[in-house]
């Protein structure tokens, strides 16, 4: 499974909206297996959603999404995880041990 959350270089980013790093984490037996950096231009929902799920990413963790945000990244077979916050290590140990909040 591929996860990606949005962030600055180390923290989870306040607004989906504004994201243009993504810490992308390969999940394998419910442990982090590697993770990459993805860096985009600011392009908004509609071209970030297909280029994600053209890169298999199943998931996404986010801080503040709009409804409209939601449908679109859906659309692409992603499922969203809004409002969180915290470093991008912190936020995915937290969804893999299932202390996760959404």
């Amino acid at each position: 499974m591929r996860i990606a959350v949005t962030c600055t270089e180390k923290e989870t980013i306040e607004n989906l909206a504004d994201a243009e790093l993504f810490r992308v984490y390969e999940i394998e037996n419910g442990n982090i297996k590697e993770s990459e950096l993805i860096r985009t231009i600011n392009a908004g929902h509609r071209i970030i959603a297909p280029f994600l799920a053209d890169k298999s990413v199943e998931a996404l963790i986010c801080g503040r999404a709009d409804n409209q945000a939601k449908r679109i990244y859906s659309r692409h077979g992603l499922i969203l995880y809004p409002e969180h916050s915290g470093t991008t290590d912190e936020t995915i140990k937290n969804f893999l041990k299932g202390e996760f909040n959404y």
